[in-house]
Formats: C-alpha cells, sequence, structure tokens
C-alpha cells in the first residue's frame, strides 16, 4: 500500500491538479467521442447488427444440428450478462474521482503535497472503492432501467411472437414501419433541440427561424423513411409468403394476429428510442451510457438467469450444456453488447430516426453477407430493395450534414433586430 501510495504521488504532485484533470479529461473525451457522428456511427450500428444476427443464427443452427435444440433462451440470459461488463469504464472513471476527492481532503487537512500525504490520501480513498459506491451515478434514476427494459422486453416477445403466425418475411415487411412511427413520435413529442443531433445545420435553421429550410429537411426525413420501408418491403418480398400461406378463415385470423403484433412491436420500439432521447437528450456520457445498459443487464440476468437455471433443473428446458456451441454464444453476446451500447450511445449524439434508419440499413446488408458467403440468390426486387435503401441512406445522411447557408450580414442593427425576433419567436405560442 505504501509502494501504491508513493507511486500516486509521485505522479500527482498537487492536490487540486488531478481533480480538476480529471474533470477536463472527462468533458475533453466525450466532446471527442461525440464527434464521432454521422455516417461513420450509423454504419457502426448497422454493421454491428449485422454481426448479431449472423453470429445468432449460426449459433442456432449449430445448436440444432448438435442436439436437436434451440439456444434463443441460453443465448438470451448471455447477451444481457455480457452487458454488465460495460459498467467498467464508469467504475474506473468512479475510481479516480474518489481518490481524487479523498487525496484533495487529506491534502487540505495536513497542508502538504508530499509523497507522505498522497499515501495518506491513497490509504483514505481504498476504503471507499466499493463496488456499490463505484456504480453509483445521478445521470439516471434506479427504476428507469428496469422501465425500459419492460418496454424491451415486450417489443421482443411480441416480434418472436408474431413469428408463430406468419412467415418471416410479412413479420419483416410489418416491422419494418418502424421509422415512420419514430419520425411521428419525434415530431409529437420531442423538443425542436432534440429533433436531431446537436451538429446536424438543421438546428441552427430552426434556432435562426428559417421555416423554409427546416420544412424541406422534414421533407427530405420523410422521403427517406418512405425509401426505407419500400426498399425493405422489395427485400421481404410479403407477396409470396402471403399467397403461400393460406386463404382460408383461420389463416386469415392467424394472419391478422401476428401483423397485429408485429405492428405493436413496431411501434414499441419507436417509443423506447423517442422515449429514450425525451428522457436523457444528449446528456449521458459514454460511460454512463454503459452503465445504464449494465443496469439492464443486471436486471435482466437475475430474472431470466434465474428462470432458465429452474427450467434446465427441472428437465423443462432440454438443452445439454456439455454440447452448446460456447464459442459462438460467446461471440454473439459479444455482438450483442458492441450492437447495444452503440444504439444507445447513437441515440445520445444523433437522432432517433437516424438510429431507427440505421437498424434499416442492416437488411440490406444481410442480404449481401449472404449472397457473399452462403452463395444465396436473390432477384430482381430484391436487388432494386437494395439499391433503394441505400439511396435512403445516402439522401437522410446527405440532407442531414448539408452546410447550412450563411445568414445575411447586415451589420449591427439588423443584427440587434435579428436577436428581437428570436426573442419573440422563441416566447410565441407556437414554441415547444
Amino acid at each position: 500500500m505504501a509502494a501504491f501510495g508513493a507511486s500516486t504521488g509521485a505522479a500527482a504532485p498537487t492536490c487540486a491538479t488531478s481533480t480538476a484533470a480529471a474533470t477536463a479529461g472527462g468533458a475533453e473525451e466525450w466532446r471527442g467521442v461525440a464527434a464521432v457522428g454521422g455516417p461513420w456511427l450509423v454504419l457502426s450500428v448497422s454493421a454491428s447488427w449485422v454481426c448479431l444476427a449472423q453470429l445468432a443464427r449460426v449459433a442456432e443452427k449449430r445448436t440444432e444440428e448438435l442436439q436437436h435444440s434451440s439456444a434463443v433462451p441460453l443465448m438470451t440470459v448471455a447477451n444481457t450478462s455480457a452487458w454488465m461488463a460495460l459498467c467498467v469504464p464508469y467504475a474506473l472513471r468512479r475510481r479516480r474521482e474518489l481518490f481524487g476527492a479523498s487525496a484533495s481532503a487529506s491534502c487540505a487537512s495536513s497542508g502538504g503535497t508530499n509523497a507522505g500525504s498522497a499515501a495518506a490520501a491513497a490509504g483514505a480513498g481504498i476504503g471507499t472503492w466499493r463496488l456499490p459506491e463505484l456504480v453509483r451515478t445521478d445521470a439516471f434514476g434506479s427504476w428507469q432501467p428496469a422501465r425500459f427494459l419492460a418496454i424491451a422486453v415486450t417489443t421482443n416477445f411480441c416480434y418472436i411472437s408474431a413469428l408463430h403466425f406468419m412467415p418471416a418475411s410479412l413479420n419483416t415487411a410489418i416491422f419494418c414501419t418502424s421509422p415512420i412511427f419514430t419520425l411521428l413520435l419525434s415530431a409529437i413529442f420531442l423538443p425542436k433541440d432534440l429533433l436531431a443531433a446537436p451538429s446536424e445545420p438543421g438546428d441552427h435553421d430552426l434556432a435562426c427561424g428559417l421555416g423554409d429550410r427546416s420544412r424541406r429537411l422534414q421533407r427530405r426525413r420523410a422521403l427517406s423513411v418512405v425509401l426505407s420501408v419500400v426498399g425493405v418491403l422489395l427485400i421481404a418480398e410479403p407477396w409470396h409468403a402471403a399467397s403461400a400461406h393460406g386463404a382460408g378463415e383461420s389463416a386469415l385470423g392467424e394472419r391478422l394476429t401476428g401483423a397485429l403484433l408485429s405492428l405493436f412491436a413496431s411501434v414499441g420500439t419507436a417509443v423506447y428510442q423517442v422515449y429514450f432521447k425525451l428522457t436523457f437528450g444528449s446528456r449521458l456520457r459514454p460511460d454512463e451510457v454503459g452503465l445504464f445498459l449494465a443496469n439492464m443487464g443486471a436486471i435482466c440476468c437475475s430474472v431470466l438467469g434465474g428462470a432458465l437455471a429452474v427450467l434446465l433443473a427441472t428437465g423443462l428446458y432440454p438443452l445439454r450444456l456439455s454440447l452448446v456451441p460456447w464459442g459462438h454464444v460467446g461471440a454473439t453476446a459479444a455482438s450483442s453488447t458492441v450492437f447495444n451500447f452503440l444504439m444507445k450511445f447513437g441515440l445520445s449524439v444523433d437522432s432517433p430516426l437516424a438510429m431507427s434508419l440505421a437498424t434499416q440499413i442492416g437488411i440490406p446488408l444481410n442480404l449481401l453477407l449472404d449472397v457473399a458467403v452462403a452463395h444465396e440468390r436473390i432477384d430482381l426486387a430484391q436487388a432494386l430493395g437494395t439499391i433503394v435503401m441505400l439511396f435512403s441512406f445516402t439522401l437522410q445522411q446527405q440532407q442531414q450534414h448539408r452546410p447550412a447557408p450563411a445568414l445575411p450580414d447586415a451589420g449591427p442593427p439588423d443584427r440587434g433586430g435579428l436577436q428581437e425576433q428570436l426573442l419573440s419567436r422563441q416566447s410565441g405560442p407556437d414554441d415547444h
């Protein structure tokens, strides 16, 4: 312990500079990570979703080959368990802050900055490095992860349940309407400063009262959503599955039930994304996003993990753990961790609509990967759907990062008049 204190004291010769440097470093880190937004963030979300889907598919097929059983319940618990590792960056930052606070208090009481006082501060700080203290935060309440987890579980349950009543292509076709609900809910509930990413030029236009440009941006967003939905429909080709699914009353009732469940899942996904943005805005740091997911993972793992243990012990879930392809399951869990972190982080620094379209872009990427790896054939409609979705992505990113037009420089008097117009516009009855 003395050696640890001496090394710490040598690294931080003063008490005040250590805490200030940690705070400044954290702010600079957040600004650097937030600057990663834009098309690269959207493509990262899409790529991680493709990896997750492909790895989960391989793990499920391998499990069925080895023991004719499904690995979906096991992978669900494994995925959420892996999320808990995301609390480590926050815990490390919290540890540095606690040590800095204890070091400052010890140095203030001793009136010195030598190695002996730093060693005493290190000894006082070690007692506060308990896990509950390291993961304590004021960024969100303890009940909020459980609330979002309830929405996510309900949405996933509806989506999976819809597969029992309709083919996967029909389910995908209905679920792809999620960006439409995201666009509508964003326009209704989100304030103007949260409708887009903080760096989006459209925010400047809205602030300056350039209504024509903001309306053009909204029309472009709507067009990109419509093109995305059309692209998914062309790729999924639900009309083939509908014609082969039967036309009797029982088949029609099953299809209607599946359609309602898939539609509810689509709305639930939009509600989750918009509600997350409305609740947290852009204030969550990357490590706080990881801590939020870790809380969700801990709750889900404790509940679903206990249920899985009971099912395995009683034999109701006939899965032999010795025959589980743990390498594939672990890779799926890692991909799930990356995807969910990027999605939550994207909601913090970008718009819900951009993240909703990011998952849509993963559909043609999955199709292209199937063609390249599994040598599956695609028809003309699917190829056209891929082109339409790529055009939708290009349109969405182009309108988001197009430079804002420069305002005419009319001199100091006009600038004052413009400020008065802005103040009156912001205080008007139409302001949200």
